[in-house]
């Protein structure tokens, strides 16, 4: 089963720079579900994490990329890696599989390895995200090759809905402040995300005042919007004697980036205040293929032509897609107004403010029909080249300019 990876909100520039035209033609590429049988065939290999050392050691300051790391991995970091070759110059003709936590990293690093004069070279697509979502399903080898440092157990979405489904002896914490909890924040975005049924809501900075609140008898579910808040928490309770701590990983974010498909009677669990709906890349991939659907594109009419001053946002545009920049959506409803009993879907660069604000617009002035494509645009094209079996969804991005191809 392929798992949704949870859409990055916002990433470095340099990283969103790294494109997909050098895979299989520069260095080659496997799938997480290819892995085992990959490292099987080509023995002598090593593997390189090319994320920050605070990344590979759990000690990051941005907590959501402590994920562990894959067992006897080199650490150099991609910003270190031209003025340290020399430590696995040994490798040079050996199979050298590339990593970081959105294979972003990883294309850079293994474009420059081979440029090296490194032969035989392998991003490992998808990152260590994909290899925590699914490596108790799809990786059959992972156990023997995955540590890390944290007390702590990641959840998936699909864990997190077969606990629930079992009802098991567990103690739901949302950590998200109040007014997203309750759909009422300035945040549309955020208010989208919903909330887990019979979940208690204390914040982050409420934890250590409320454990009074938290029974330690119980296994601890952690949730956050996107993976940030939940080790912190984490920390405070296992400093406090609590023992039995899980995160939900990536938070309601990831929870909402995997499709419906994969979680089956997840609105026995989960409720949201939105009147639009939420869909990832897969599900937009057979829901816009309906006639007389509107896609709109939110973004600057600069990013729609290809011509914005930041060159890694000009990424084309959806196939059939009318530019309606989010700032002009009011002005511009009244054309849209033969959709308003039709599928409309809003999409941006990433997942964006915008795509959620113009979705909540359009549902509030009689558009019954509307829909978000999680992480826009950009997350095509990224789940097309790192999901095994979702090249297809490449064929929905057109006019992408030959630099980030």
């Amino acid at each position: 089963m392929k798992k949704l990876i949870p859409v990055i909100l916002f990433w470095f520039p340099i990283l969103l720079q790294a494109q997909y035209k050098n895979d299989n033609v520069k260095y080659q590429t496997v799938y997480m579900d290819d892995l085992c049988a990959s490292l099987t065939q080509n023995k002598d290999y090593i593997l390189l994490d090319v994320r920050s050392k605070g990344e590979h050691d759990d000690t990051s300051s941005a907590v959501n990329l402590n994920i562990g790391h894959l067992k006897n991995a080199i650490n150099i970091n991609v910003n270190e890696l031209g003025s340290r070759l020399s430590e696995i110059k040994s490798a040079t003709d050996k199979p050298v599989y590339v990593y970081c936590s959105h294979s972003q990293r990883s294309r850079v690093a293994s474009a420059m390895l081979i440029d090296s004069g490194f032969t035989k070279v392998y991003n490992i697509n998808g990152g260590l995200t994909t290899f925590n979502l699914i490596r108790e399903t799809g990786i059959p080898c992972a156990s023997s090759f995955y540590e890390t440092g944290n007390k702590y157990k990641l959840l998936t979405p699909v864990d997190l809905l077969a606990q629930l489904k079992k009802n098991k002896n567990i103690f739901l914490l949302d950590l998200r402040k109040d007014s997203v909890f309750n759909g009422t924040s300035a945040n549309e975005m955020l208010n989208a995300n919903g909330k887990l049924n019979n979940a208690m809501n204390i914040p982050l900075a409420k934890v250590e005042s409320s454990l009074s609140r938290i029974p330690k008898d119980k296994t601890i579910v952690l949730i956050d919007d996107g993976g940030n808040d939940s080790p912190k928490a984490a920390d405070i309770l296992f400093r406090n004697g609590y023992t039995d701590i899980n995160i939900a990983f990536n938070g309601m974010g990831a929870w909402n980036s995997t499709p419906v498909k994969e979680l089956s009677d997840k609105n026995k669990f989960w409720t949201t205040s939105a009147k639009y709906k939420l869909v990832t890349a897969d599900e937009f991939n057979e829901l816009a293929k309906q006639p007389a659907s509107a896609i709109i594109d939110i973004r600057t009419a600069e990013e729609f032509n290809n011509k914005a001053t930041d060159t890694w946002r000009n990424r084309g545009n959806v196939k059939m897609a009318m530019s309606i920049p989010y700032t002009t959506l009011e002005s511009s409803v009244n054309k849209l107004s033969s959709y308003k009993d039709k599928p409309v879907f809003v999409y941006g660069f990433s997942t964006q403010q915008e795509a959620f604000k113009s979705a909540k617009f359009l549902s509030d002035n009689g558009f019954i029909n509307v829909h978000v494509l999680i992480g826009g645009i950009w997350n095509l094209r990224w789940r097309a080249a790192n999901i095994k079996g979702k090249g297809e969804l490449d064929k929905w991005v057109e006019n992408v300019p030959v630099e980030n191809l």
